[in-house]
């Protein structure tokens, strides 16, 4: 939908007047608009640590209650309830 020369008037006297007040915000805004963006920094792959972290985490409790268990070679008995 276009703008009516009226609305594109303002829209101009809006730029111009940000231009002259806010040269940075106007240069970021112009560059949103035009789709030339540059970035510090890039979007970062995910990271692994959490996962292995988990998973060792995982492997040390194993390891922990296979040993624990290990030294009981019966079952532990229930109590029982009366």
């Amino acid at each position: 939908m276009a703008l009516s020369a009226r609305e594109q008037q303002a829209l101009d006297a809006i730029a111009r007047r940000l231009r002259a007040e806010e040269p940075a915000l106007a240069e970021s805004l112009t560059e949103l608009a035009t789709g030339r963006t540059s970035v510090e920094r890039g979007p970062s792959k995910p990271e692994g640590w959490p996962i292995a972290l988990i998973a060792i985490s995982l492997a040390v409790l194993s390891l922990a209650l296979l040993y624990a268990l290990s030294g009981s070679p019966e079952p532990m008995a229930m109590p029982a309830i009366r």
